[in-house]
């Protein structure tokens, strides 16, 4: 696998089309950090998920990712097919990137504080998992089964 190379293809491929680090978080739903370390050759693992995001994000065809990490070449989606980005979950992930922030933090805070933030994020969270709730009867197949990790995401405890 040639990650160094998926790194190069990465950079190549966001700067060809304009876009930043965040426009791609945007885009794809790949954390910015993610991102940089992907650019930078430190990720040597990526779930499903965020290879297709990136993949949607940089509008490579599915399965690009891993032909580029196998030695092969990645496949851009024609202009016309191009996917419009997913905003179906953008507040739920946004949500689960506060709350993993927060999460990091918790220990620093006394008691009182730790209490307050754990309420409030618990609250952001169950606004996200309504929202999905709601959609749920209209999503696909394959966009009922990020809703659910989702979800699941949201419910488990901080």
């Amino acid at each position: 696998m040639s990650w160094e190379r998926l790194a190069d293809e990465v950079r190549a491929r966001r700067a060809y089309l304009g876009l930043s680090q965040g426009e791609i978080r945007q885009r794809g739903g790949l954390s910015v950090d993610t991102l940089r370390k992907v650019e930078n050759n430190r990720a040597h693992r990526l779930s499903p998920r965020l290879r297709r995001g990136l993949e949607r994000a940089l509008t490579w065809e599915t399965g690009s990712i891993d032909d580029i990490l196998a030695g092969g070449r990645a496949r851009v989606v024609p202009e016309d097919t191009t996917p419009a980005p997913p905003q179906s979950f953008e507040l739920a992930e946004t949500v689960l990137n506060l709350k993993g922030l927060v999460e990091r933090q918790l220990p620093a805070l006394d008691a009182a504080a730790r209490a307050a933030v754990t309420a409030e994020m618990t609250t952001y969270a169950k606004e996200a998992e309504e929202s999905i709730i709601k959609m749920m009867p209209w999503l696909d197949d394959d966009d009922r089964g990020e809703a659910i990790r989702i979800l699941t995401e949201l419910r488990r405890p901080m």
